[in-house]
């Protein structure tokens, strides 16, 4: 079932003035609602803006945002409530920071929902341990944290809003393996407790690969393609000619097939190769 259906949309920036510049053109995709969608493609290819518009944070030029339904824009004195229903993270959230606190920065959101403290105190606890953050770090600065944790806690802020929709433009851009692993590791055991939908911006195929269920392939301010991770790993090519590689995991995998080793199965991370090669070293043993 669709959570968000775009249709049709175009953006231009700077419109009538001489340095007007198109970024999305006609852009017609959907989101299924409890799934994690990779949002993927170069720079430029349209990826953030498309983002800006899912919460009404930017008005299509043309073309409707709809959000289980209904047109986001159908009622702009409404369009707080999107922005409290659809969370948008933006790259680098550890700017954001400001409180005297962790608690209280992570406690912003709920406040001004006007919650009681029992509510807020319940949901801060709640979105540190889902990004993975000890609740011994609540009482320090966020300004005395390091740049990967400073990230966990802007994203908890957002997560303790309680969203239907998660939307989280690179929230692993510059963090080492262990750093990436960890946040996108929580943010999909977030998904998968609480039934939300997450869309995920990424340069990265191998973040699509280990953690996305769906994918929408950027290029050119359009939509390329996309359908399930398996459906947009069968096109290599297609892939490779818009300059986004296969994992090199995947490429190993294939190594190894032109070599007389069978592999079955998806073979786009390193646990799909692991349990592709076991399986045939057990067939091979029998």
């Amino acid at each position: 079932m669709e959570k968000i259906r775009i249709e049709g949309v175009s953006f231009i920036y700077s419109k009538g003035t001489p340095f007007e510049r198109r970024a999305l053109d006609g852009v017609s995709c959907s989101f299924e609602a409890g799934k994690i969608t990779c949002l993927i493609g170069h720079t430029g290819s349209g990826k953030s803006t498309l983002v800006n518009l899912l919460n009404g944070l930017y008005r299509p030029t043309e073309g409707k945002v709809y959000l289980d339904g209904e047109d986001i824009w159908a009622r702009p004195k409404k369009i707080t409530d999107i922005r409290r229903r659809v969370g948008l993270v933006m790259q680098y959230p550890e700017y954001q920071l400001f409180d005297e606190t962790v608690y209280s920065d992570i406690a912003f959101g709920p406040k001004n929902l006007g919650l009681d403290a029992g509510e807020i105190d319940l949901r801060v606890r709640e979105a540190i341990a889902f990004v993975g953050l000890d609740e011994a770090l609540l009482s320090k600065s966020p300004f005395e944290l390091s740049g990967g944790q400073k990230r966990r806690v802007a994203i908890a802020g957002i997560i303790a809003m309680r969203p239907e929709v998660l939307v989280l433009d690179e929230p692993a851009a510059g963090l080492d393996p262990r750093g990436r692993r960890e946040i996108l590791g929580g943010l999909t055991r977030y998904v998968r407790e609480r039934g939300i939908t997450l869309i995920l911006v990424s340069h990265s195929m191998e973040d699509m690969a280990s953690y996305c269920d769906n994918v929408v392939v950027m290029k050119d301010a359009k939509v390329f393609m996309q359908g399930t991770v398996d459906e947009v790993f069968s096109h290599p090519d297609e892939l490779d000619a818009v300059g986004l590689d296969t994992p090199e995991i995947t490429k190993l995998a294939q190594g190894l097939i032109q070599a007389g080793i069978v592999l079955s199965g998806a073979l786009y991370t390193v646990e799909d190769v692991r349990d592709a090669i076991l399986r045939y070293i057990g067939g091979n043993a029998q």
